[in-house]
């Protein structure tokens, strides 16, 4: 609904005052004049700012302005580079501040006593945030002409959700403590188990943004990313999980706890890669690979060892038929031995010259063809023979010293615990809330 327009016979009775008080200005009473003309130029300036703001929409009876709606496309504008028509564009920013207004007028209805004190939490994160050369954040949205007001308001619902959805389900948020200490068990019994790190990008459909759309919103921000968007900003405007708050980051998990449709992508992407859109049980996710830890928690990489090696020399120009002869003698030798000691009493029979021991290796330090050859051995177990300058050499482990292995913290595991309870259920909710809210658009 547009405000009154700017009557014409109010533009007549403008133009008849200035001609007034321009001959006002040029009596004795030129003060009155000049303070009359301040006064009508304010007047005149305030009417033109109602022509410009407009209600957009009304959410349960309270207003979203078309100042709320640039307000807000600018500051997407400015995290992020989505490949969008201007329509598209409004009309997505319109959906996103609908969901905040709802969130918003949620928290009020259970936590109004707390939000005060969410809004300076919410302008000290803007201000830490968004700052950039010293200047703290709002005063950088100020000066791209970004009001603080919209961001702050999202700031606040999505501090205040979590609460509300605790108040909301209280049996499902109380066994959090349980949880954590099972997952702790889980990763103890599966240390050596392949991990993954990763951040995602959760868009769910709504009402209001069927699932054709939101498969065309996720192509376009998978568009942005590999052009280098920041997939930190994005995620924390656009994705719908609670890891939004954290710029989309998802702590260390087991590859197995992953959903096969996922699983499998993320396994064979490479580092940094994004993966998606894909779709999971009505869901959209965007992926992208932060990490990966073939061996789990036990990564044998950081093992230390104790080596011990026969070598049976070979000449430099020796033909291939020769190595192979060697490594065939070479291989008979050690078959029986059992020792580190009998080994580095054969190396010294062959006077190949070198040291029979090699203390302290660090098996990331290895060569990546000897690592995947030592990685799996344990003490007392040999290598085949393998060909080296010095000639066909045999390897035997004599020690090995793994790494204490550092288990997450209960605590940051209670919190990852909140975040997937937060996300099951904020879904759902959320669609019952937009169903039941009474939304009137405006043109």
């Amino acid at each position: 609904m547009r405000l009154l327009s700017f009557p014409p016979i109010l533009a007549m009775l403008t133009l008849c005052a200035l001609r007034w008080l321009a001959c006002l200005y040029r009596t004795k009473l030129r003060v009155t004049a000049i303070s009359a003309l301040s006064f009508l130029a304010i007047s005149i300036t305030a009417v033109e700012a109602n022509q410009r703001v407009s209600v957009v929409a009304l959410v349960n009876g309270e207003p979203i302005t078309s100042l709320d709606l640039e307000n807000r496309m600018e500051f997407l504008r400015l995290l992020s580079n989505l490949e969008m028509s201007e329509a598209d564009f409004r009309a997505d920013t319109l959906q996103k501040l609908i969901v905040e207004k709802i969130k918003f007028q949620a928290a009020k209805e259970q936590l109004a006593q707390y939000i005060g004190e969410a809004s300076s939490t919410a302008r000290r994160l803007i201000d830490n945030n968004f700052t950039k050369d010293g200047k703290a954040g709002s005063q950088v949205l100020s000066e791209r002409g970004i009001s603080t007001a919209t961001v702050t308001e999202q700031y606040v619902a999505d501090i205040l959700w979590g609460n509300v959805l605790r108040i909301r389900f209280p049996r499902q948020f109380e066994n959090l403590d349980n949880l954590a200490k099972l997952e702790l068990e889980r990763l103890e019994k599966a240390q050596n188990e392949p991990q993954i790190k990763l951040r995602e990008i959760l868009l769910q459909p709504n009402p209001n943004r069927p699932t054709e759309k939101t498969l065309e919103l996720a192509e376009k921000i998978v568009g942005a990313l590999k052009k280098n968007s920041d997939f930190t900003n994005i995620a924390s405007q656009y994705s719908e999980a609670a890891t939004a708050a954290q710029g989309g980051r998802v702590n260390w998990m087991l590859v197995s706890q992953l959903p096969a449709p996922l699983r499998q992508p993320l396994i064979e992407a490479k580092q940094d890669a994004v993966i998606g859109p894909l779709e999971f049980e009505g869901r959209i996710y965007i992926l992208k690979k932060d990490g990966f830890r073939e061996y789990g928690l036990s990564d044998p990489k950081a093992a230390s060892l104790t080596l011990v090696r026969a070598i049976l020399p070979v000449l430099s120009d020796a033909s291939n038929a020769e190595r192979i002869a060697a490594g065939e003698q070479i291989a008979a030798q050690t078959a029986d031995l059992k020792t580190c000691a009998e080994m580095a009493s054969l190396n010294e029979r062959l006077a190949s010259g070198a040291l029979p021991y090699l203390r302290d290796l660090q098996v990331g330090s290895l060569s990546p063809q000897l690592q995947k050859i030592i990685i799996p051995l344990q003490v007392g177990d040999k290598t085949p023979p393998l060909a080296f300058a010095e000639g066909m050499t045999v390897f035997m482990v004599c020690k090995r010293n793994q790494p204490k292995i550092k288990l997450p913290d209960i605590e940051i595991l209670k919190k990852a615990e909140f975040e997937k309870l937060l996300t099951s259920i904020s879904g759902r909710y959320l669609l019952r809330l937009q169903r039941k809210a009474v939304i009137d658009y405006r043109s």
